[in-house]
């Protein structure tokens, strides 16, 4: 999964990119998007269709983008994002015994399973793996007998819609919701309350919920305006980090894994969406809200290592398009 999020992703398969209501309105995967407590979002969305197989040895790929689409946030916050959620969903999976659940996942030495994701959705607390899932064959592994002393047995202890929520047996603060249309389970060990933390997308989803989109209005406008792209990464308030990996969430010392961009230091919010085309080029959006960010470096950085690009400061509000002929 980490040398498919470090290799390159095409556009030839538009079905699961969030793309579903047009470019005017919120991509769909903004329907399993809420706000904390605080008011805030952070999310990654990642089409894992539109990632290339990458060759299984070439461990150094993400070595060898230069260093003008590292500094660049407009490729530099998709990519080091993916890397990040990356890490975050295959623990999550392995954990789970769930790990062949992702189409992502190439290995002989993972078990083949009739469900199957295509894309993730990663929010506040939460992993979103929509797909179509066999929810019986989910059910058998999560509450098989372990084979190791690290695995979990689960048992199903509640139900929100048309999803089962399955808690570990040993009383552990953990769980998973397994529905036809998706997996949602818990991104960290340290969530408070882990079936509130998988039942809100669920809600959400479902339009039970407030989403995101409702309650802020500059979510839905930034998401409208740039979201909609096969790798997505974005937030609004606290949730909205600008230095992607610093706070530990990517791990190696390639490309994109520690990267920080002061210039976005003081926007309220906003996203930034990529697709590559396969072909060795692509295309990125970016929309924020400016707040006490610099809008001069702003200008300066956004798209600045691509062929063609334009950025447009107004209204207290920064959009910017970028294209690159080849990427290497």
């Amino acid at each position: 999964m980490a040398a498919g999020a470090a290799g390159c992703l095409g556009s030839d398969d538009e079905s699961g990119n969030g793309n579903g209501d047009g470019e005017d309105s919120p991509p769909t995967y903004a329907q399993w998007l809420t706000t904390d407590d605080e008011g805030a979002v952070g999310f990654i969305y990642i089409d894992w269709s539109d990632f290339e197989d990458s060759e299984s040895d070439d461990e150094t790929q993400d070595d060898e983008l230069g260093e003008e689409y590292q500094n660049d946030p407009m490729m530099g916050l998709p990519m080091a994002g993916t890397m990040a959620a990356g890490f975050v969903i295959a623990f999550g999976l392995n954990s789970y015994g769930l790990t062949g659940v992702l189409e992502a996942t190439d290995s002989e030495d993972v078990e083949s399973l009739d469900s199957s994701a295509n894309a993730t959705v990663v929010a506040n607390q939460a992993v979103v793996l929509p797909g179509d899932i066999d929810t019986d064959e989910v059910a058998d592994v999560l509450t098989a007998e372990p084979e190791s002393a690290f695995a979990k047995q689960y048992e199903r202890t509640d139900a929100i819609d048309d999803y089962d929520i399955f808690t570990p047996g040993d009383g552990s603060a953990d769980a998973i919701a397994v529905g036809e249309d998706a997996i949602v389970f818990v991104s960290g060990n340290e969530v408070t309350d882990p079936v509130a933390t998988v039942k809100t997308p669920i809600e959400a989803a479902a339009g039970d919920a407030e989403r995101a989109t409702e309650e802020v209005a500059d979510v839905e406008w930034f998401l409208s305006a740039a979201g909609h792209g096969a790798v997505a990464y974005g937030g609004y308030g606290d949730e909205f980090e600008t230095d992607v990996g610093g706070d530990g969430t990517t791990s190696g010392d390639g490309a994109f894994s520690d990267v920080e961009y002061p210039e976005l230091e003081g926007l309220e919010g906003g996203v930034s969406s990529l697709s590559l085309d396969g072909d060795g080029g692509g295309s990125g959006e970016f929309a924020a809200v400016v707040g006490d960010a610099d809008a001069d470096a702003l200008e300066d950085s956004l798209g600045s290592s691509a062929d063609e690009r334009s950025v447009d400061v107004s209204d207290d509000r920064v959009t910017a398009s970028a294209t690159w002929d080849a990427v290497e």
